[in-house]
């Protein structure tokens, strides 16, 4: 065999084994919270998109009020209203039309509830805390309300929502959240499930009401 011949031989062999890679799928990416495909038409037709992290607002996605069919991996808490707002229902596994649900075309929000896993306790992070373990982040006492500018669980921000608000409170010893603002963005929060995310908006300027 000539060199031109054996050059052209070890071109056809690579050409071949790359278009093998390229064949093989890659692995799915860990994500603790698992991941829910939302498609804009019935029956996993049309336009999809992949959320692997708590989103209070399909509308940065352009998927805003468009989805009518799901796959989710793990448990998730599915809202109608920006900011985890209005009805919600936890959902899991392939849902062909979220009519049943009454949220097809209705989906404005969503976040993990859970992936398999009991739900975290104070040894995580998250959860009520024991009496007497003291608060978060520091917090300023009004007559009604305490004011905590930057709430943080273990020094990690915590994932703007509504859903989250009320749980960081509720870990302090108080009521629910009156006010919150989420304008500014982290590098990773953690989410009111105890799931740690990504780069996403989270809490400031969190007003807590007092029981």
């Amino acid at each position: 065999m000539t060199r031109t011949m054996w050059l052209a031989a070890g071109v056809a062999a690579a050409l071949a084994c790359a278009g093998a890679a390229q064949a093989q799928p890659g692995p799915m990416p860990s994500v603790r919270g698992g991941s829910a495909t939302l498609y804009e038409l019935p029956n996993y037709q049309g336009r999809s998109v992949t959320i692997t992290n708590s989103v209070s607002d399909l509308g940065d996605w352009r998927f805003n009020d468009r989805a009518r069919s799901a796959r989710f991996q793990g448990t998730w808490r599915v809202c109608e209203h920006d900011d985890f707002e209005g009805r919600c229902q936890d959902i899991r596994g392939d849902v062909p039309d979220l009519t049943q649900y009454g949220l097809s075309g209705q989906v404005s929000s969503l976040e993990p509830a859970g992936f398999g896993r009991p739900r975290p306790g104070p040894e995580d992070g998250w959860g009520p805390r024991p009496p007497g373990g003291g608060r978060d982040a520091r917090g300023y006492d009004g007559e009604r309300t305490v004011f905590f500018p930057r709430p943080t669980v273990r020094g990690v921000d915590v994932a703007a929502g509504r859903h989250g608000a009320n749980v960081f409170c509720r870990r302090q010893g108080l009521g629910d959240a009156v006010w919150f603002d989420d304008s500014q963005r982290a590098s990773r929060a953690i989410g009111p499930e105890g799931q740690i995310t990504g780069r996403s908006p989270v809490l400031r300027d969190l007003l807590c009401r007092k029981y």
